[in-house]
């Protein structure tokens, strides 16, 4: 029977050059870096969600281009 701790590979973090292992560090230090993780999260969330809007709004202005290629444009000159 093997000791699964012993294979078992050690959570890191690696921040400015440097490693350290999570479960040495203290509990407020652990916070933050849950706290870094989740506002990555969210960042990426809301970059996609920018990307689906992107992708509509073009979507929007092709419909309007094909809407609008029988009507005539109103002369300003």
């Amino acid at each position: 029977m093997t000791d699964s701790g012993a294979t078992e590979q050690k959570r890191k973090l690696k921040f400015e050059g440097s490693d350290y292992y999570m479960d040495s560090l203290p509990e407020s230090v652990k916070q933050l870096v849950a706290g870094i993780n989740a506002a990555d999260l969210q960042t990426k969330m809301y970059q996609d969600t920018l990307k689906l809007i992107a992708v509509g709004k073009s979507k929007l202005v092709e419909e309007l281009k094909k809407g609008l290629e029988d009507i005539d444009p109103i002369n300003t000159n």
